[in-house]
Order: C-alpha cells, then structure tokens, then sequence
C-alpha cells in the first residue's frame, strides 16, 4: 500500500464533500456543503485554502472550466480509509483485527446481519488479511 499523507480535521471536511459529490465539484458546491452539512461558518477564502492543501497533498487536481475551477478526486475514500484504519489497528492495537473489533464493539450490540458480513469478510479475505 503506497502511503498517503493523512488530512488535518478541516482537511477531512472539505475532502469528504468532495468524496460525497462522487463527481467534480466547484469551489461553491464545496463551500455550501461543508457550511450546511458540517455547521461551520467558513468563508470561501478559507476553503480555497483548504483546496490549496489539499492539491499540494495529491489529493484532487483543479481543472479550469471557463470561469470556474472544478476539483477531480486523485485518492479515492477508500484508499484513504483502508490506510488510516489499517494505522488505527496498527497503533492501538498492535495490528490486531480480533483486538480492534473487541474494543470498538465493547459497549455496543453488534447485529446479526453484522456477524454474518464478518463471517463472510473472514471467509472470503482471510487468508488475504
């Protein structure tokens, strides 16, 4: 797995949107979604900021459109979060599937239809994991 530069939480915001529109999106879009869905109270300054870092990180590319400059996704969600998980699990608890998944269900019921997805998980990418 290459690695890939982890997001500050502001960063996570704005690339969530992006990662949510599924589709190249403006500055505009990105600005309203991260204000209506996420309460913040950001100006577009700051977003484009926030832009900025995140195309010097590598992970969407601007493209020019007459007027408007749309962002395209260069790392997919799932790229990402398979990597931040796997550091998760790596860190906490020393790289251990079986420890991560007691911690995180330990005040939690966890579901039949969600024991039968790990089986099926485990069944299928055990030897892979």
């Amino acid at each position: 797995m290459e690695k890939i530069t982890s997001l500050t939480a502001s960063e996570s915001i704005v690339m969530k949107c992006i990662w949510d529109a599924n589709e190249e999106i403006s500055l505009g879009d990105i600005f309203i979604m991260c204000n209506e869905r996420f309460h913040k109270d950001w100006k577009y300054q700051t977003v484009s900021t926030f832009l900025i870092k995140l195309v010097q990180k590598g992970f969407i590319s601007p493209r020019r459109e007459g007027h408007r400059i749309l962002y395209e996704i260069l790392i997919p969600e799932e790229n990402y979060i398979a990597q931040q998980a796997y550091e998760f699990v790596h860190f906490w608890n020393r790289g251990s599937a079986s420890q991560f998944l007691i911690s995180f269900y330990r005040d939690q019921k966890i579901t039949k239809e969600e024991i039968q997805d790990l089986k099926k998980i485990l069944d299928t990418h055990g030897e892979k994991i």
